[in-house]
């Protein structure tokens, strides 16, 4: 299920959105939100509309701005058709009100939920926007946060805040690139120094694994982190995947996730 609202910059995430679902033979769905919000703001007398056309203010009206917001979601639909029909890939369009019951049910039935971040990382509301939106979303489907226009990078870090995370993220990298990554690091948080040599035991059984003609280390143990911003300053240059379980102590403190979001790293939060 891809995720589209008004500030969305979806025309590169529909095609990453459709090379998913080619890579794992499925649908994609299309749901475009209404922000409730937004199109009550023309009800408010001191509320003004900035063009690029104009430095003049303008006043807004609740009609106009539903209509603008139709518009725009049958632009977005076209698109995604499109590209579908091009890739030969089943589609499906629908609007919703965002903060309904009906939008948490969308969630309900879908296997990867992809939303797309981009041109809103450094607005304060919408940081706390996106924590809401993972406190409902994260905890219901595997949810994809892209960044960018850019293709997904055949390398990951995986957030290892249980043993069990290690291997659970390489699994989903696999599925999702539809093929082993290139590139794999381990970033210990809040392990012991016991569960640290294991994870260097788990890392070391997939170079094995991995290993051919010409072997190399493919998976790397990273330096431990305490908290989300030593994560991002630990991640490999390079605009790696990072994946994190939720339900583990990482986002189970939510100081952790505001450097994730506006980083240029795609996150991948998986069950």
């Amino acid at each position: 299920m891809l995720q589209i609202d008004a500030a969305t910059h979806c025309r590169e995430t529909i095609g990453t959105a459709i090379d998913i679902a080619a890579r794992l033979n499925g649908e994609v769905k299309g749901v475009f939100i209404q922000d409730r919000n937004l199109a009550a703001a023309g009800t408010l007398g001191f509320v003004r509309e900035i063009r690029l056309s104009s430095p003049t203010g303008h006043s807004l009206d609740t009609l106009t701005v539903e209509a603008q917001l139709r518009a725009m979601a049958r632009s977005v639909q076209r698109q995604l058709e499109k590209e579908a029909g091009r890739r030969r890939i089943t589609v499906g369009f629908r609007t919703i009100s965002g903060g309904t019951q009906t939008e948490e049910d969308e969630f309900q039935d879908a296997d990867l939920v992809i939303v797309e971040s981009t041109g809103r990382l450094h607005s304060r509301n919408f940081r706390g926007h996106l924590t809401t939106r993972l406190s409902m979303i994260g905890l219901i489907r595997p949810t994809l946060f892209l960044k960018g226009s850019k293709r997904l990078a055949p390398e990951v870090a995986v957030v290892c805040d249980t043993l069990d995370a290690a291997e659970r993220g390489v699994l989903a990298a696999t599925n999702l690139l539809g093929r082993a990554p290139e590139y794999i690091a381990f970033v210990p948080f809040n392990l012991s120094a016991e569960e640290q040599r294991e994870l260097s035991s788990i890392a070391e059984n997939i170079n094995i694994h991995a290993a051919g003609d010409a072997p190399k280390d493919i998976c790397e143990v990273q330096s431990a982190v305490t908290d989300g911003r030593g994560l991002i300053e630990n991640l490999p240059s390079i605009e790696c995947i990072v994946m994190i379980t939720v339900g583990g102590p990482f986002l189970a403190d939510p100081a952790n996730w505001e450097p994730l979001f506006v980083s240029r790293h795609p996150l991948l939060c998986i069950q």
